[in-house]
């Protein structure tokens, strides 16, 4: 009976051993921390470029407006214009604008009349705008305006023309929507507060279309 003994606490003993070996594996699971390391490398590197601030070149944005239209009064319109991005709310900048016109008639105090008369209207501009809500925008543009006056003498029943410098000050309003990484479209109205006769746009108000990239 003793004999047995020995087979039996050896075979006790190889059981406890692989109980402990099952058990080892069981609360230290393989894992492979690298795909993690990864992601959070990533996201890690993501979050930096984030948070860098941008240089002078990234913030700035080029477009403008243009416009093209044809019938009794001809109009060719070009404004580019360059911006500047101070914050997420705020770009301000400048820019040029010519228009060719030329009209074959025109509303005067006797009502309308046919004339041929071409003008050439240019000058720089100087803009701010503040988004509000990333939905909207108000803001200002001065103009200064090199263009033709034409005003009618009724005591000659003829138009007298002049040449002269314009000053114009918009205040705009709208809807503003983001497009790509920092640029934005812009759609809405514009109000000239210094509108008078000798104006060079026909009236005091004026649509706004305007892309930047």
């Amino acid at each position: 009976m003793k004999k047995l003994y020995l087979p039996l606490f050896v075979c006790f003993l190889f059981s406890f051993a692989a109980e402990a070996q099952s058990e080892r594996f069981r609360k230290r699971p393989k894992t492979s921390p690298s795909p993690k390391t990864e992601v959070d490398s990533s996201s890690q590197k993501a979050a930096a470029a984030k948070s860098e601030p941008k240089g002078f070149m990234d913030r700035l944005v080029y477009g403008g407006g243009a416009g093209l239209s044809f019938g009794d009064n001809t109009n060719i319109f070009l404004a580019p214009q360059v911006g500047y991005q101070i914050n997420d709310n705020w770009v301000a900048g400048l820019g040029y604008m010519y228009n060719y016109a030329k009209w074959n008639t025109i509303l005067t105090s006797n009502g309308f009349q046919e004339v041929d008369f071409e003008n050439q209207i240019h000058g720089p501009n100087v803009f701010a705008n503040y988004n509000l809500f990333n939905s909207a925008f108000v803001g200002t543009q001065l103009e200064v305006l090199n263009h033709d006056v034409y005003t009618y003498n009724n005591s000659r029943g003829a138009f007298d023309i002049s040449n002269a410098w314009t000053p114009v000050l918009f205040i705009q309003g709208g809807i503003y929507q983001k497009l790509g990484n920092g640029g934005f479209m812009q759609i809405g109205l514009r109000l000239n507060v210094l509108h008078d006769e000798s104006s060079p746009y026909a009236q005091s108000w004026a649509p706004i279309f305007q892309l930047f990239f």
